[in-house]
């Protein structure tokens, strides 16, 4: 998936898992320090994420940080 693509979908994923359908997102919007995903919203973004790359995320790859925005997690979907 290339990286517009990622972008426009995982916020479209953020939203439905938020409830918040006019939340406006952009690649940068910090998504842990603005308290939009607390620790349960993290795991499902992992998991659409997982989904995605078609392949499980490294543990050691993964923490808050690589999910802190979306920027920081399509690197995610790259390594792959």
């Amino acid at each position: 998936m290339d990286e517009e693509t990622f972008y426009e979908e995982g916020k479209k994923y953020l939203r439905e898992i938020l409830g918040e359908s006019d939340l406006e997102l952009g690649s940068d919007t910090e998504l842990l320090e603005s308290g939009l995903l607390d620790s349960l919203s993290v795991l499902e973004f992992f998991f659409f994420i997982e989904e995605v790359r078609g392949a499980p995320i490294d543990p050691e790859e993964a923490s808050p940080q690589s999910v802190s925005t979306l920027r920081n997690a399509y690197k995610l979907v790259q390594l792959t």
